[in-house]
């Protein structure tokens, strides 16, 4: 995926801070990333699922929909690192 953009760097901040929280989710919704009706969550969290910096699964067993929840890998994470280091 080579360098993250700056959307694809907040999004994925907003998933770690998922997992590293006090309260940590396993998996997050697009929703609990600060996702909405209309945003692009979803899109970029799937992008960086093709990547491999993110994980993916589907949300339900019995789901019709393509309703996933994500986790970020250590790919991920490093990806980050780099991202906010430079960006600082």
């Amino acid at each position: 995926m080579g360098q993250l953009l700056e959307r694809d760097r907040e999004v994925l901040n907003e998933l770690c801070a998922c997992h590293d929280s006090r309260y940590p989710m396993e998996w997050a919704r697009p929703l609990d990333c600060g996702g909405s009706n209309g945003s692009d969550h979803s899109y970029r969290l799937s992008k960086m699922a093709k990547a491999g910096l993110v994980e993916a699964r589907q949300r339900s067993a019995f789901g019709t929909r393509g309703a996933k929840v994500y986790r970020i890998t250590d790919a991920g994470r490093a990806a980050l690192a780099a991202a906010n280091g430079a960006a600082s």
